[in-house]
């Protein structure tokens, strides 16, 4: 009742900060109607889950409230009564995502925050020792993959201390929630900066108001703001230092890029495109100073890096700027927009306006341009790298520092073309994202599999492949391929044209869609991955384990032992069984038997027959098996 209590109080507070006159009343009005439906509903539904209703309901009155704030006539709106709703919001988002213990980094960022405060130094031997007393949660935890060791057995953490520092006060002050609210503080901060460089940039008052709330309240922001990780404190200091370049106030952007490079070190690729865009700037009146100033944004954070740890560049290596293959930079070049289960389309769709607005380069924003223009060597650093797509955080990590840039050009782009008809779509996919992530915390944390919520949560509850209906750049499939064509020649169209096509054709193109892909997905589909949520297991293990470190580095399978059986909806005809084992072993499906040759450390592959399309089984009679996939000749 607390909970509820709180929550009306807040709900109360955001008309009041930016309401006035006949707009005030009719939403109080609107609010107390509210109340009333939802204590009609509650009573007549009984919900089994009343935390998954009370988060739907608290979701949906925020949603009527952003409504209400886009289109009202009586609306005092700035910079700082944004930031003021993104407090309260945030301050219900941080008990949400307290359900669950840290994990990934967050864990091992708390502990060099404890070490901070009860050691005074940054050796975590103490805290592995006695995680009983940790705030994290945990119990658990031990040195990750790369951290670093010193003479007396110390142990430190590979990642920036910067981050944790910043979190001494709130820790000290309230321990886990303390540390919560301190980035959920700088979440706020980011609301504000980015709102007051849309001022800056003459976006005008409705189009921020209708965009705000899906770049406040809508992931990837609103779970960043409430976790720790170091992307939301990032976001502003980019922020920050985008305004610095573009009003030539070294005052502003030297610090903000001091502090955005000690967040984490990768970005300092990003600090070098945007001093060099400032000495560009300043090109007519260069002075020493200038350049000084310059040179020592980009050093200190090396220096501090190599005084710590012995290494200017701390964990990384000039290696990883090397050139890949590029077949590796166009898997997640697409990846990260396409992707269902980490790119911009599924998981943030807002932002593919702000994609398509580089479409319309000459009649952006300067702050836009300036902004892509340095987060390309961060970009071209990161889309070859397996692990761009997450694991152990939540979706997009590595471009959330990037999503006030996107809200520049989707602004930008939204007053050019009015963009409404394709709003909608991405604002109902939005609502359902952050209700999800409130409810299911732990759910954020994905690790690679090549599917996303809504497909295994389609291929679980039919027994039918849905998520090979979805983009995938981690293991690509054919819907990655047809993404691909698709955007490139979206894009090339929205450049040369005003609009793709009338927005009032989007939303029912979009209902066709999703129609058509619900019929095709009942269907057999032509690969079969065994590890898959259509897969219906009947013992064996997932292979590697779940919470295998660096997972995306291995090819992912079933592990099966005699007597183990897999079910899954196949087509007829011959298709390609690929497995591992290091015996000979025997499987039966579809009425016949075979048996499969020992492939010793690689993958092999055999012929199998299928009478028809429909239900099979596999069914392992002896040996050990490891089933990768099993494709449709």
């Amino acid at each position: 009742m607390t909970t509820i209590g709180l929550l009306v109080v807040a709900f109360l507070l955001l008309p009041l900060v930016v309401f006035r006159g006949g707009t005030l009343r009719r939403y109080l009005a609107f609010d107390v109607a509210s109340y009333a439906f939802g204590a009609a509903v509650w009573w007549l539904v009984q919900p089994p889950d009343e935390y998954f209703a009370l988060i739907v309901f608290a979701v949906a009155k925020l949603a009527a409230f952003c409504v209400a704030l886009a289109g009202g006539r009586e609306v005092v709106w700035s910079a700082n009564r944004g930031a003021v709703l993104a407090a309260i919001v945030f301050a219900f988002v941080v008990p949400t995502q307290m359900r669950t213990p840290t994990d990934g980094d967050e864990s091992f960022y708390l502990l060099m925050t404890e070490s901070i405060v009860h050691d005074h130094d940054l050796d975590l031997s103490n805290q592995y020792q006695h995680q009983e007393h940790s705030a994290t949660g945990r119990t658990d935890l031990r040195p990750q993959v790369g951290d670093s060791t010193g003479p007396r057995g110390e142990e430190y953490s590979r990642l920036e201390p910067f981050l944790p520092a910043l979190l001494v006060p709130g820790y000290m002050a309230a321990r886990l929630p303390g540390a919560l609210f301190t980035i959920a503080l700088f979440g706020v901060l980011l609301v504000r900066s980015t709102l007051r460089l849309l001022e800056e940039q003459g976006i005008e008052d409705t189009t921020v108001r209708s965009l705000f709330p899906l770049f406040a309240f809508g992931p990837p922001v609103v779970f960043y703001a409430a976790r720790i990780w170091p992307e939301v404190p990032g976001a502003w200091f980019f922020v920050e230092a985008l305004r610095g370049v573009r009003e030539r106030r070294p005052q502003r952007w030297a610090p903000a890029l001091i502090g955005l490079s000690l967040l984490k070190l990768r970005f300092v690729l990003i600090a070098i495109g945007l001093v060099l865009t400032a000495l560009w700037r300043y090109r007519d009146r260069m002075r020493l100073g200038r350049v000084v100033i310059a040179a020592a944004v980009i050093a200190l954070p090396l220096v501090i890096a190599w005084v710590m740890t012995g290494s200017p560049l701390s964990g990384h290596a000039l290696s990883e700027l090397r050139l890949l293959p590029l077949r590796l930079y166009a898997e997640g070049f697409f990846g990260l927009f396409l992707d269902g289960m980490s790119g911009i389309l599924f998981q943030a769709p807002l932002y593919m306006l702000g994609v398509f607005a580089i479409a319309r380069w000459r009649t952006m924003p300067e702050s836009f341009r300036i902004g892509c223009a340095a987060a390309l060597p961060y970009i071209v650093s990161l889309v070859p790298r397996s692990e761009w797509h997450g694991g152990w955080s939540p979706p997009l990590r590595y471009i959330v520092v990037f999503m006030p840039l996107l809200l520049i050009g989707a602004a930008a782009l939204w007053q050019q073309v009015r963009a409404a008809g394709y709003f909608a779509p991405a604002a109902l996919w939005t609502i359902g994202l952050t209700i999800h992530g409130l409810i299911f915390p732990w759910r954020l944390f994905h690790i690679e599999n090549g599917e996303n919520i809504a497909g295994e949560w389609l291929s679980s509850h039919y027994a039918s492949d849905f998520s090979r209906l979805f983009p995938s750049f981690i293991r690509t499939n054919e819907a990655a391929t047809v993404a691909s064509i698709a955007l490139v020649i979206a894009f090339v169209l929205f450049a040369t044209r005003r609009a793709l096509f009338p927005q009032a054709f989007f939303p029912p193109l979009v209902a066709l869609v999703l129609t058509a892909a619900f019929v095709v997905g009942r269907s057999p589909g032509r690969r079969i991955e065994f590890e898959d949520a259509h897969v219906v297991h009947s013992g064996g293990d997932l292979t590697p384990q779940l919470y295998t470190v660096a997972r995306f580095m291995y090819r992912s399978g079933w592990m099966v032992r005699p007597g183990n059986s897999l079910s899954f909806l196949a087509r007829g005809g011959a298709s390609n069984l690929v497995y591992a084992c290091a015996v000979p072993s025997t499987i039966t499906m579809g009425g016949r038997q075979y048996t499969l040759a020992p492939t010793g450390n690689r993958f092999g592959s055999v012929e199998v027959q299928l009478p028809r399309d429909g239900r099979v089984t596999l069914t392992c009679v002896s040996g050990m098996i490891d089933l990768d996939r099993m494709d449709h000749d």
